[in-house]
């Protein structure tokens, strides 16, 4: 048969046509996430509204997905397996999906740290950075720190700081007093108020995201939702991306930062870190296979590694506190105060499951209600006695030096 070239123009115009449209559904809005958080950005491709739900559970997009891994070319897992190692490493870590942009939200995060390290701290404009967001940019708009922190859900270990806290939003609740010097931080002074803004961004907000996306990855395995760009595999990278965060950025604004610096306060180094990626990377294996024990097993080590962190931040502000009373720095010990209890709450409610004696001890010890106090040996009696119920040892703990 005789091909004229009108015809062979057309065969190449209905290839290419094909491969467009195979494109445009692979580059589809739906990233896997089950949150809302998202403001619409002009000229964004796809939908250009936010994100409009307001459950954000996990559960919902576990169970409101197909069972299946549905997304791949073949409609099955193991075609979009093919595409597991095509993303650049995160922190040693290499994602099954992309979570690039995911990573991006350190980056504010570490925006609003160089505001608040100004000489006049400009809380508008971290209020702005705060509930606009800037770098996670998605197709229907950009993730917001305050979107995530606003947004309500029931989900496992959620569910034990809202019922703790009795506040749906109690990681709102806390920044947005900080920062605009309200509630606990009404009248208290610039300093103060950055210790609640700064820790309860990176560190509150930060792991509660990261833990989210540990947990959605667990019920998505339970639905059988394991397609690696929409399902589990996607979601345990969020972890990773969330608490790790963009390369550059990580430094100065990620929980993974906050751990290698109390690692170094107590002789343990990066072991809380190391651990982290170990078990970070078996359970990409766990939510690939759809291996619901394996992946159980992997979300435990990690809730017990991050737990080390903030426990370990809980004995250090203490220290320091009772440091700067010795000296005679009243002004010192508030802000070190405020320091501590903005750490203690990352892990308040674990602690109070553990030993609810321990808690509120050390919650008496660290909230702004009270005044700075003598308390180094209260606060490390307390705390070691909820070891046995965080399932951690003095060993990992480590000393502080």
């Amino acid at each position: 048969m005789k091909i004229t070239k009108s015809s062979w123009h057309m065969k190449i115009f209905t290839i290419l046509c094909v491969a467009l449209l195979s494109f445009a559904a692979a580059c589809s809005d739906d990233d896997g996430e089950d949150r809302p958080g998202t403001v619409s950005v002009i000229g964004a491709s796809g939908s250009g509204s936010a994100s409009g739900s307001a459950s954000g559970s996990a559960s919902a997009s576990a169970s409101g997905t197909s069972g299946s891994a549905s997304g791949s070319a073949s409609g099955s897992a193991s075609a979009s397996h093919a595409h597991d190692h095509d993303h650049a490493a995160i922190g040693g870590y290499e994602p099954a999906s992309d979570v690039v942009s995911h990573s991006l939200v350190v980056v504010d995060v570490a925006e609003i740290n160089a505001l608040l390290g100004a000489d006049k701290i400009d809380f508008a404009a971290v209020k702005a950075l705060y509930e606009d967001g800037k770098n996670s940019v998605k197709s229907s708009g950009i993730r917001t720190i305050a979107g995530f922190a606003r947004s309500e859900r029931s989900e496992r270990i959620w569910d034990d700081y809202t019922a703790y806290y009795n506040d749906q939003t109690w990681l709102d609740t806390y920044v947005t007093h900080a920062i605009d010097g309200t509630g606990p931080f009404e009248g208290e002074a610039d300093g103060v108020r950055k210790q609640g803004v700064q820790k309860g961004i990176q560190n509150q907000i930060m792991i509660a995201w990261a833990l989210h996306e540990v947990v959605a990855a667990e019920e998505k395995v339970a639905a059988g939702n394991i397609d690696v760009n929409k399902g589990a595999p996607h979601n345990w990278d969020e972890w990773w991306a969330f608490y790790h965060g963009d390369n550059d950025a990580a430094p100065k604004g990620s929980p993974f930062a906050t751990a290698d610096k109390r690692g170094g306060n107590f002789g343990t180094g990066s072991a809380v870190n190391d651990a982290l990626l170990k078990a970070t990377n078996e359970g990409l294996e766990a939510s690939k296979s759809g291996d619901a024990s394996a992946l159980a097993a992997a979300a435990d080590e990690i809730l017990r590694q991050v737990t080390i962190t903030y426990v370990q931040a809980t004995i250090r502000y203490g220290s320091k506190m009772q440091a700067d009373l010795e000296a005679g720095d009243d002004a010192k010990a508030r802000i070190h105060q405020a320091e501590g209890w903005a750490f203690f709450r990352v892990i308040e409610p674990l602690v109070a499951k553990a030993n609810a004696s321990s808690a509120k001890d050390l919650n008496a010890i660290y909230n702004l209600e009270n005044q700075p106090s003598k308390s180094a040996d209260k606060v490390l009696s307390a705390i070691e006695a909820a070891y046995s119920g965080l399932n951690i040892t003095k060993a990992e703990v480590g000393t502080l030096q």
